[in-house]
Parts: structure tokens; C-alpha cells; sequence
């Protein structure tokens, strides 16, 4: 966090802030009074400069000079940093940027009662009491297919529209339930009460419906194993993970991780495939792999790379199951296996 302060109450508020927030503290030259504190001399170059450096932005300034700032700044509000805007005095922190998935909603109430003062919320979802999807899906580990679709979503509940729920596994309805929204939402038990003209939210690994106002909501519990050829470009390994996915009805954002064989770890398309997607990898030993009974197996790759199978059983083992969800594929160069994941991990729990 930092906290940006531009006059000498501004300073004197910004550092008791800082002490109690633990954040960097940002003052004017002329006002530097500990080596602690970072001087800039010009407020609009230097805020630009570390805007991205920090998840959280405190600036005790008016409001119209922030705004001004931060034009130019703002790319995505799903990755802006949250902004909150404070008077001197501590008496009104707004949270002007960021105020879901910034968190400036939750720090501007947190600096209200740090200063005795008021937290300014304008959120339509908050100021309504209604849920703020985009904040519960990031707490639930649910990755968005489509953000911009929160706002939709938000819009219709404004509306008093019901908004339809397909979650099988029961990944969001007990939070809503829990939160007392269960009355908002109407709850889907089968994919064939779908309504595709209604707002809704899928939550699956599966690939929602085409829709223009519903939001998929996947839990990145698919894994991939991957087999490849020496050189294979990252293009085509994206390319054919495209394709997998989409002739079997997968949702894309809920891939989590491709594991391959040990010696293709220094494949250039490989790791470039596996940024682009925003996923982990991991490599398996020939005899790792080899321990994995597969319904595919294969004599040209036991000759090649030391095992039966790399696709197959590289997915089996990231998911620590016995079973696939896609088969053996085979593309050009490549082969893809996707196994489901019993629950999410992260790659250090991966063997």
C-alpha cells in the first residue's frame, strides 16, 4: 500500500496512516521530515510512475487532482489497483477506483474508522445490499470467463430481475445461502432448465451455454497432460488446447496445469504456451510415468522418451485420480489428456 500525502496536515495524517497501515509513505520534498519517508517533487510523475508497484493507493488530496492523475492509468478493473481518496482532515475516505476487486470499498471503510471519519461507497451492489459476485467468485478460487459480465449480472439484480444458478457442485450457492441472497437467485438443478434469454451464472468446469448475459464461473480444477514433439511452438500448443477444449464442452479458464515428461522441461513453446494460458506446469520421470496404468498406451513413445504414455499419465498424476476426462488426442506433434482434479491445488502440492 502506499499513502500519498500533498500538504502539511495532509503529511501529518499520512504518517500516523502509514505507522498504522505499515504502507510507504509518499510526501512532497519540502515536507520529507525521515529518511523512511519517499520524496517525489512533482505528484502526477510520480504517482503515474508507481501506480502499478502498489495493490492499494491512499491519497489525502482533493479528489478532482486524483482524478486527473489516474485517467491515463486505468487499463482493466479487474487488475487497477484500488484508489481511495482522503481530506485532510480524515473525514470522508471515498473510494474511487478499484472498490471490488481493488478492495478500495473495504479500505476506505477501514481508514473511516481508523480516523473517525466516513467511508463514501457508490458501488451500486453496496449501497443496494446485494451480493458483489465478482468479490465472492475471487474468494471461492472461481476464475471468470467473461468479467465484464459481473456488471450485467449487478444490473439485473438492480433491476429485481432473478437471476438463474447452475451449480452442480455447489461452489456458490451455500456462500449466497449463507449470506442470505438464496431469495435472489433461482437455483438450476439440470443443464436442460437453462434459460439462455436470462441472466444467469454457470459454475462448472464445464462450458456454459452461449448467452449474452450469463456469466461462467469455473473452478480451475482441470489439469492437462501434454506429449509433444522437440521445437513445437507455443502458438500450436494454445491452438490445439483451444481445440480439445472446445469439442469436449471444457471451460478453458478452469485449466490449472500441463505436465509433460522430464525432458521436454526446457521446450521454449512449452513454457511460452503455458504464461500465455496463465497456467503452471510440471515434469514427470519416465519411471513416474510408467507407473500409471493408461487406457492408451504406446511402443513409439516407450521407444522415445522411456514410458507408454506422457499425455495420459502426466494428467492422471497431476490429478491424483485414475481416471480422464478427455482421452489420449492427437494433433499435429502433440497429444492432450485432461483429468478433473478432485479439488484445486497449487503446483507445490503436485508431486
Amino acid at each position: 500500500m502506499a499513502v500519498w500525502a500533498l500538504t502539511s496536515r495532509g503529511c501529518d495524517l499520512g504518517r500516523r496512516l502509514a505507522a498504522e497501515l505499515g504502507s510507504s509513505l509518499f510526501v512532497p520534498q519540502k515536507y520529507a521530515a525521515h529518511p523512511t519517508e519517499r520524496a517525489f517533487q512533482h505528484f502526477a510523475s510520480a504517482f503515474s510512475e508507481q501506480f502499478s508497484c502498489f495493490q492499494h493507493h491512499v491519497c489525502i488530496a482533493a479528489t478532482g487532482i486524483v482524478v486527473r492523475c489516474l485517467g491515463p492509468l486505468l487499463q482493466d478493473k479487474t487488475t487497477d489497483p484500488g484508489v481511495v481518496v482522503l481530506d485532510q482532515e480524515g473525514r470522508f475516505a471515498v473510494s474511487l477506483v478499484g472498490g471490488h476487486l481493488g478492495g478500495a470499498n473495504d479500505l476506505a471503510r477501514r481508514l473511516a474508522r481508523i480516523c473517525g471519519g466516513q467511508a463514501v461507497i457508490t458501488t451500486a451492489t453496496d449501497t443496494a445490499g446485494l451480493p458483489a459476485l465478482d468479490l465472492l467468485a475471487r474468494d471461492l478460487g472461481l476464475a471468470a470467463d467473461r468479467p465484464e459480465r459481473f456488471a450485467t449480472l449487478a444490473a439485473a439484480l438492480l433491476d429485481g430481475a432473478s437471476v438463474q444458478v447452475f451449480d452442480p457442485e455447489s461452489l456458490l450457492w451455500p456462500r449466497l445461502s449463507g449470506l442470505g441472497f438464496a431469495g435472489l437467485f433461482k437455483k438450476i438443478g439440470v443443464p436442460s432448465s437453462w434459460r439462455e434469454n436470462l441472466p444467469g451464472v454457470w459454475v462448472s468446469w464445464r462450458r456454459p451455454p452461449r448467452g449474452h448475459a450469463q456469466l461462467g464461473l469455473h473452478p480451475r480444477r482441470l489439469v492437462a497432460g501434454l506429449g509433444c514433439h522437440r521445437g513445437v511452438s507455443a502458438a500450436s500448443i494454445t491452438d490445439f488446447i483451444h481445440e480439445v477444449f472446445e469439442t469436449n464442452g471444457l471451460s478453458l479458464p478452469s485449466l490449472a496445469a500441463l505436465g509433460t515428461v522430464q525432458v521436454r522441461s526446457g521446450e521454449p513453446g512449452l513454457h511460452a504456451a503455458a504464461t500465455a494460458l496463465g497456467v503452471d506446469t510440471a515434469f514427470f520421470s519416465p519411471e513416474q510415468l510408467q507407473t500409471v496404468w493408461t487406457p492408451n498406451p504406446s511402443e513409439a513413445a516407450a521407444r522415445l522418451v522411456g514410458t507408454k504414455s506422457v499425455c495420459e499419465a502426466a494428467a492422471m498424476l497431476l490429478a491424483e485420480t485414475d481416471t480422464l476426462v478427455v482421452t489420449k488426442t492427437k494433433g499435429v506433434a502433440l497429444t492432450l489428456a485432461v483429468a478433473l482434479r478432485s479439488h484445486p491445488g497449487n503446483l507445490h502440492d503436485w508431486p
